[in-house]
C-alpha cells in the first residue's frame, strides 16, 4: 500500500488576496487544513505547528512543497540539457533503451520530476503519447502544474512539456484500467527505493514520495499493456530478478537500463495482477477527482 503523510495548505511571504484564495481553493480539494501565514510564521514554525510533514505552498511562482529538508519546485532541470544535447545529436540511453522515436506511445509509471517524460514527448513528437502516472498527491500536483505553465527558453521544451499527461494514480491499479497494447513501451523507474548521497537536493521529495517497490507481477501487467517494459535501476542483479534480459547503460555507470520482451504466453491476462486490483478501492473515484482537480487549477 502506499504510505500517507499529512501535509497543510499555506501562502508565501508575498501573499496577497488572490494567492490567498487560490491556497484556500487547493486546501478544499485537497480535503486538508489551510493554514493563514503570520507575519512572524516561518514555513518550518508551521510544519512543526501543525504536526504535518509537509506544506503546499502558493507563490507567485507557482505551487511549492516544503519539508523538514526543504523546499522543492518544478524546475525542467536534467531536461532542458538532455533535450539539447539530443538536438545536437548526441547520445542519450534512456532514449535508446526505449528505442523512442517520433509516433511512439510511451507509458512512464513512475512520473516524479518528469525529465524522463519531457525527454520522452520532445521525441516523440506532435503524433506522439507520453503519459505520466504519479501515486503522489503532492508531487503530482506540483509537478503538472509546472509541465503546463514554466515558460524555458527553448521552444521545443515547452511544447514537449504541454504535450505530457499526466495521471494521479498507484502504477499497478493503473495498468489494470488500461486496454492490452494501448502503449509501444511501458517505462519505470523507481528513483526512491535506496537512498543516493549525492542526491541530496531530491530529499526535500522523499516525505512526499512513492516507495512502493517495483515487483515482477507489475512488471507482467505492463507487458499487456505494451510489447516492452523498460526499468531503470542500479544493479544488474535487480534487473534480472525482475525478469529484463537485456541490459543497456554506461560502461562507468551504476545506473543501468534492462529491457523486458513480451513473450507469446505473456500476452494473456495476468490472474494474479487482476485479483489484487479487484481487492482494491476502486481507481475511478480518484481518477475523477483528479480531472476536477487538473480543471479547477489551471
Amino acid at each position: 500500500m502506499q504510505k500517507t503523510f499529512k501535509f497543510a495548505v499555506t501562502v508565501g511571504r508575498s501573499e496577497n488576496v488572490a494567492l490567498e484564495k487560490l491556497a484556500q481553493t487547493w486546501a478544499a480539494k485537497f480535503g486538508v487544513k489551510y493554514v493563514e501565514r503570520g507575519s512572524s510564521g516561518s514555513l518550518g514554525f508551521l510544519l512543526d505547528q501543525e504536526r504535518v510533514e509537509a506544506l503546499l505552498v502558493a507563490t507567485n511562482k507557482g505551487p511549492q512543497v516544503y519539508t523538514a529538508s526543504g523546499t522543492f519546485f518544478f524546475h525542467p532541470s536534467m531536461a532542458v540539457l538532455r533535450v539539447q544535447r539530443l538536438k545536437k545529436h548526441e547520445s542519450d540511453h534512456f532514449s535508446a533503451a526505449l528505442a523512442l522515436k517520433p509516433g511512439m506511445r510511451v507509458l512512464d509509471c513512475t512520473m516524479g520530476l518528469a525529465s524522463d517524460a519531457v525527454v520522452a514527448s520532445f521525441i516523440t513528437g506532435r503524433t506522439g503519447t507520453v503519459c505520466a502516472v504519479e501515486a503522489s498527491p503532492l508531487l503530482h500536483f506540483v509537478v503538472s502544474e509546472g509541465l503546463q505553465n514554466y515558460q524555458a527558453e527553448d521552444v521545443d521544451l515547452n511544447n514537449a512539456m504541454r504535450r505530457i499527461e499526466t495521471v494521479y494514480a498507484e502504477a499497478d491499479e493503473y495498468l489494470y484500467t488500461l486496454p492490452a497494447d494501448s502503449f509501444d513501451v511501458v517505462y519505470f523507474d523507481p528513483m526512491f527505493r535506496i537512498p543516493i548521497n549525492a542526491s541530496s537536493n531530491m530529499e526535500p521529495l522523499r516525505p512526499i514520495s512513492c516507495e512502493k517497490p517495483l515487483t515482477e507481477a507489475t512488471v507482467k501487467a505492463a507487458l499487456r499493456v505494451a510489447p516492452c517494459v523498460v526499468v531503470k535501476e542500479r544493479g544488474q542483479k535487480l534487473l534480472e530478478a525482475l525478469g529484463c534480459t537485456e541490459i543497456l547503460g554506461g560502461r562507468y555507470s551504476r545506473v543501468k537500463y534492462g529491457i523486458r520482451r513480451r513473450y507469446r504466453h505473456e500476452t494473456e491476462s495476468c490472474s494474479h495482477f487482476r485479483s489484487y486490483c479487484n481487492r482494491q478501492k476502486p481507481l475511478r473515484d480518484s481518477l475523477s477527482q483528479t480531472s476536477e482537480w487538473r480543471d479547477n487549477f489551471r
